[in-house]
């Protein structure tokens, strides 16, 4: 069974923020979560669909997708008197709003009777690099359904709220799963034929994108497009746009010296051109693309790395359509479409 809307999950997790672990499961004591339902961080929460149990995996989620970013305008003051108990700097506390809603808020300092405070989620404008290990996936009980969250002895959810407060996501009217009819809009899975229109900036500069009219359209879930690309969009649906940042590791890999060659002027029939790609065959019989780096007499140095190894690549995504394999295109492990080109 794979991780979809409405199943309950069990996780095995680690989170860590610039290089330290601020977070974990405890051993017996598992993230357990309905999916599709808010009650994880958007981020965590696409890169899980499609996955099933004993899938151990990496995923770093950008800001947008977690805590969302640092405003500013969310740190304020507050009078000492609005507190009951003694204050600590550090801590958090918990304000009611208008609506009746509770709000967590870190005491950042006290000056006299003035303490300042911080709205933000302690985690906002953080990168999350979390490292997870799929322990079960079962269908949700109709008592889950219409709750909105997974019923467990033990269960905890990864949000700073968890401890103190959980809020039914039907009581705070979270937009229903669009539908028409019976039939559910569907999301990018695996086995499911997308299209995307796409540009992919590398160092602020625009390096390739989507022709109009002609989208990257490929096979989710059998490596047709980089993992880093196909984890992001996991989930999503026809009209959405997102930002996704990919790092090499999840990319075209980082880049290795080792793969740095010489060549003899004799191995090339045609004129050669620093810096345009060539092809090789392997001993395998499959084709290595390289590029020339520099030409000296009778010795071309070139590179074996592809050339965008060791980037980090910043893609802007609009999901065009979602649909079907068809048993052919799962037989040959790619999509069919006129005008097809692989984002590779």
């Amino acid at each position: 069974m794979k991780i979809t809307q409405d199943k309950v999950v069990e996780l095995d997790y680690k989170l860590v923020v610039n290089g330290e672990t601020i977070d974990q499961s405890e051993p017996g004591d598992p993230l357990i979560y309905l999916h599709g339902h808010g009650g994880i961080i958007p981020g965590l929460e696409r890169a899980l669909e499609g996955r099933s149990v004993t899938d151990n995996f990496s995923v770093t989620v950008q800001p947008e997708d977690g805590y969302g970013v640092r405003d500013e305008e969310n740190i304020d003051e507050l009078g000492r008197e609005a507190f009951d108990d003694d204050i600590e700097v550090g801590s958090t506390y918990y304000a009611q709003d208008e609506d009746g809603g509770v709000v967590p808020f870190t005491v950042l300092g006290i000056d006299g009777d003035t303490v300042k405070v911080d709205f933000n989620p302690p985690l906002a404008g953080e990168v999350l690099n979390f490292e997870v290990t799929v322990l079960s996936v079962r269908d949700a009980t109709p008592e889950e359904l219409e709750h909105g969250h997974a019923h467990s002895a033990g269960m905890h959810d990864h949000d700073e709220e968890a401890d103190v407060l959980t809020i039914d996501a039907a009581e705070v009217g979270e937009p229903e799963t669009a539908a028409t009819g019976d039939t559910m809009t569907m999301k990018i899975a695996a086995d499911k034929v997308v299209e995307l229109d796409y540009k992919l900036t590398v160092n602020g500069e625009t390096v390739d994108q989507s022709e109009p009219g002609e989208p990257l359209t490929y096979l989710h879930g059998h490596s047709n497009i980089i993992p880093g690309l196909e984890q992001a969009i996991e989930g999503r649906s026809a009209g959405e746009t997102l930002q996704v940042t990919v790092q090499p590791e999840d990319g075209y890999g980082p880049r290795d010296e080792d793969n740095m060659d010489e060549l003899d002027r004799a191995d090339f029939e045609d004129d050669i051109e620093v810096g345009m790609t060539y092809y090789a065959q392997a001993e395998d019989g499959s084709v290595l693309p390289f590029t020339v780096l520099s030409l000296d007499g009778d010795t071309v140095k070139v590179d074996f790395n592809p050339p965008l190894a060791g980037e980090v690549l910043n893609f802007e995504v609009t999901v065009l359509s979602v649909r079907d394999a068809t048993t052919e295109e799962l037989e040959h492990g790619h999509a069919h479409s006129a005008g097809m080109h692989d984002h590779e």
